[in-house]
């Protein structure tokens, strides 16, 4: 995108540093505030192409640290144990974002609405934050790991939720879904679910091939849709602000 201001996006938790990526667009009256979790790469070319959309929509988009110090991996050998242990920590993933919002907040218009859209693994952290009783205003996951609440956990979330799946997501397969949206109606929660057929994990990613037999499958058609789904998504939340 012509004039995208990048700049980078330092915030700190439990002793540990993070250093996100914030893009905006020059003189532009911002509609809302947009929280990239990304899958296990981090701050990838997709990533950025992700918040390059959110831009064009007149959002600032800021892509979250997973990790911790900007590190953000480039070998599908780190995936197994990176994801792990967001897994193992999920307490701290969501603390990590909660510093992250606070830091954003002091950054854009009081009143803009924020909203945290999470990606493969970031997704399952977008979900955890919302469950810890975050105030803002919407949530959307997308080809997300999704997992139930911890015994921790509550369950009740205050924003309205968009979630976006694959019915073959071997990740996140429809056994899963189900107890999520078990969870999500038991708990009183606003949330809509979208579901593609023959749609596989990282749907969103060019770069995961079109083998149909792969445990992670592009699908152009999937991920158009789910572009369209997230606009409209955040159109309705900048109209209910």
């Amino acid at each position: 995108m012509s004039g995208m201001i990048e700049t980078g996006f330092e915030y700190t938790a439990d002793g540990q540093a993070y250093r996100g990526l914030l893009l905006k667009a020059p003189n532009l009256e911002v509609k809302a505030a947009i929280v990239v979790l990304p899958d296990w790469r981090g701050q990838s070319a997709l990533a950025r192409a992700h918040a390059e959309h959110l831009v064009a929509l007149g959002c600032v988009a800021l892509i979250a640290d997973l990790y911790g110090d900007g590190f953000s991996p480039d070998r599908p050998d780190q995936v197994g144990p990176l994801v792990k242990r967001l897994i193992d920590r999920r307490a701290h993933g969501v603390t990590a974002l909660a510093a992250c919002v606070d830091r954003l907040r002091s950054e854009i218009p009081f009143g803009t609405p924020l909203v945290c859209l999470g990606y493969s693994a970031g997704g399952m952290v977008a979900l955890d934050y919302g469950r810890s009783g975050a105030d803002i205003a919407g949530i959307i996951l997308c080809s997300a790991l999704l997992k139930t609440a911890s015994k921790e956990m509550n369950t009740r979330i205050n924003a309205p939720v968009l979630i976006l799946q694959g019915t073959q997501d071997q990740v996140s397969p429809m056994e899963t879904i189900a107890a999520v949206i078990a969870e999500m109606d038991g708990a009183g929660n606003d949330v809509r679910f979208e579901l593609y057929t023959q749609t596989h994990h990282a749907f969103d990613n060019p770069e995961a091939g079109a083998d149909p037999n792969a445990r992670l499958v592009y699908s152009p058609t999937s991920a158009q849709r789910a572009k369209t789904a997230i606009a409209s998504f955040v159109r309705e939340v900048v109209e209910r602000s």
